[in-house]
């Protein structure tokens, strides 16, 4: 009788024990002594008699998912095939007409000791395996006490054992065989058809594995072991209350498929868990050579809760009772919390080889200003006592950049007062810093109080100075850094880079609701961090570890500078172009005037000598009725004008006898001037001329 495996895969995830168990009584210790005599019968006359009946052996193969096959081979000697009804041909029409559903008939084949008719068994897992050898008892009519057969199997995500016992023979399984050449009239009535010799072999992942029996009949236990050879656990507790677990499994070579395979399934499922801070980091597969030591597969959770850090070692350990829990209680001397960390069922029986007694061995560390109370871990248990310091509920930290390069810093420190009751002194003294470093203050506002510290300096170096001696005043030796590019050129762009983490050793108790960092830039001035594009004055950071730069733009001094004498410029030249328009615009034009405007004279050249009679008697000029010349109107003269005579005065017209008087003195004077004419130009000649004029 031979069994047969067939290749396939199955999950190792869960852990399931099964017992399989077909019994109605125990098996009847005749029939046991019956075979083994009649073992040794055949045995002892095999050598006389050449045709005895068939040999049944079996040979059973199963895969690490203990899917496979059974196969069964029924081997007859030559001169069995000779005494047969038929020969080989009414055989194999036989066996091929009664074959059970569950085997398939394979045929008939000369080997070298005879020939061989081979049946196989498939079976997808245990259970169906279990279920088609009842169907074969079935079909060989075996009876209910002769069917005992115990299977259990034990599958754990890295380990899994299997026992299988039957009380039953491979002639039995085969008995439907014989029924069925006999019934054809195949082979005689009183024939022995099937004999109790044979083997039984199990190959288990391609290796033959020992029974525990040579009779042919299938009793064995076997195990796929593939744990993990070292696992370390290491434990770290950050200042922000997250809890970072980082496993380290040592990859063996012969195992290493398996192993690899078991830890990407773990990772997807610790991703898939609430309360990660980040995504689950994993160093990846290794491919560990069968003669090498081993190489580490490191996988890294961090856990912003407790509750998320119990769900997490559930599934590190593949251990559902593993868990992990934090506690807190006060310090009645001091406003500090004392804080216990607790883990129990911390073991890895189901992953890890047990031969290796220091397994989960790892370090357990934490923020330096804590202060570690108590520390155990062993036999599977962990626990941890940290003093953390005094919680706040919040933190605000703003720094300020002035125009002139001013720089302020200003921390706000927001405490329950029912921490603070009976410790305000005490508390006071953690925020308040050293004399001539900085500004400190406290108000109450409902059920808290406020701590306000603040630091100004000319520069940045200055401020950082100044910080680093209030952190060094604290016992704090990690320094802090600010400082900031030139601001200069008629528009600055620069980095403002800060490093006040620092801070956060003051603040050891953490902060329970919101904790701020912002910038406040110089008036016009804007900026950005490096995760958000939006451009403000007054800049919030998202990142709440104290470090960050600040990509700010805007103007300088240069630039006010340059605008100033720019509008300077513009004005005098608004002020010349103003002037000289109106300069330019001092000019005469002509203006429509009514009729009865118009002068009823007009005014002689500098050389006319026209008398007033003259005057008053040419006609008036052309268009003199229609036009008059007129000056244009203006706010102000430009320029000093020169003085002009007014208008030709207007003489009274004389009367008729003042105007015979007058005639007569002509008369006389021309008389008198017969004897001597008065010079031309005189005012006697003048006087003539008026006088003809007059005329």
């Amino acid at each position: 009788m031979i069994i047969g495996l067939s290749t396939g895969g199955a999950s190792t995830e869960s852990i399931d024990v099964q017992t399989f168990t077909s019994r109605t009584e125990q098996p009847d210790a005749g029939r046991r002594a019956r075979k083994r005599i009649w073992t040794a019968l055949v045995c002892a006359c095999a050598l006389v008699l050449a045709a005895c009946g068939a040999d049944v052996n079996s040979r059973l193969e199963l895969d690490e998912d203990f899917s496979g096959t059974r196969a069964f081979v029924m081997t007859m000697a030559e001169t069995d095939i000779e005494a047969l009804s038929g020969g080989l041909d009414s055989a194999t029409q036989a066996l091929e007409a009664h074959t059970p559903e569950v085997l398939s008939f394979e045929g008939i084949e000369q080997q070298e000791e005879g020939y061989s008719a081979t049946f196989i068994m498939s079976f997808s897992d245990i259970e169906d395996y279990q279920h088609k050898i009842r169907a074969l008892l079935d079909a060989s009519e075996v009876s209910m006490a002769d069917r005992d057969m115990n299977i259990e199997l034990d599958e754990q995500p890295l380990v899994t054992r299997l026992s299988l016992q039957e009380n039953f023979y491979n002639d039995d399984l085969m008995g439907w065989a014989a029924n069925a050449l006999l019934s054809e009239g195949v082979v005689a009535d009183d024939a022995t058809v099937l004999t109790s010799s044979g083997r039984a072999t199990v190959i288990f992942a391609g290796e033959e594995i020992a029974t525990s029996t040579s009779l042919p009949r299938m009793n064995f236990e076997l195990s796929s072991d593939h744990r993990f050879q070292d696992v370390g656990l290491d434990v770290e507790f950050l200042e922000t209350g997250e809890i970072r677990i980082t496993m380290a499994y040592l990859i063996s070579g012969e195992s290493a498929a398996i192993q690899n395979d078991f830890l990407t399934r773990q990772v997807t499922e610790l991703n898939d868990l609430e309360g990660l801070s980040e995504a689950v980091a994993d160093s990846g597969a290794k491919d560990s050579p069968d003669d090498s030591g081993g190489e580490n597969r490191q996988i890294s959770a961090l856990f912003s809760t407790p509750e998320a850090a119990d769900a997490g070692m559930k599934v590190l350990l593949k251990h559902d009772d593993a868990s992990f829990e934090k506690h807190e209680t006060s310090d009645k001397d001091s406003p500090d919390v004392v804080t216990q960390y607790a883990g129990s069922n911390w073991t890895c029986e189901q992953i890890c080889d047990p031969a290796n007694l220091q397994q989960l061995d790892g370090d357990t560390t934490f923020p330096e200003q804590w202060k570690l109370v108590d520390e155990q871990r062993g036999e599977g248990e962990f626990f941890a006592e940290f003093n953390r310091g005094m919680p706040l509920q919040q933190m605000t930290a703003a720094t300020r950049l002035d125009f002139n390069g001013n720089m302020t810093q200003t921390f706000e420190f927001v405490v329950d007062n029912a921490t603070i009751e009976g410790h305000e002194a005490t508390v006071a003294a953690r925020f308040s810093p050293p004399p001539n470093t900085g500004s400190f203050h406290s108000a109450v506002e409902g059920d808290k109080t406020v701590y306000t510290t603040t630091f100004q300096a000319q520069n940045a170096h200055g401020l950082t100075t100044m910080l680093n001696d209030y952190l060094q005043d604290k016992g704090i030796a990690a320094p802090a850094t600010i400082d900031h590019d030139a601001i200069i050129g008629i528009w600055a762009n620069y980095d403002l880079r800060v490093d006040i983490s620092p801070i956060w050793e003051v603040v050891t108790g953490g902060v329970e609701d919101a904790t701020t960092f912002s910038v406040q830039l110089p008036a016009m001035h804007t900026g950005h961090t490096q995760d958000s594009e939006s451009n403000e004055r007054t800049v919030l950071i998202e990142d709440s570890t104290g470090s960050f730069i600040i990509y700010a733009n805007g103007p300088t001094s240069t630039t006010i500078w340059v605008v100033v004498l720019t509008v300077l410029f513009l004005i005098v030249i608004v002020v010349l172009l103003f002037r000289m328009r109106r300069a330019a615009t001092r000019v005469w034009g002509v203006a429509t005037t009514h009729p009865e405007d118009a002068k009823p004279y007009n005014v002689q050249g500098p050389k006319d000598r026209l008398t007033e009679t003259e005057i008053f008697e040419a006609p008036l000029v052309p268009g003199a009725q229609d036009q008059s010349t007129t000056q244009t109107p203006r706010q102000r003269e430009a320029t000093k004008q020169l003085e002009h005579p007014g208008p030709f005065p207007d003489i009274p017209i004389p009367s008729h006898t003042q105007y015979q008087e007058l005639q007569n003195r002509l008369r006389r004077k021309r008389h008198d001037g017969k004897s001597g004419e008065p010079e031309p130009g005189s005012d006697d000649a003048n006087m003539d001329d008026d006088a003809n004029g007059a005329s």
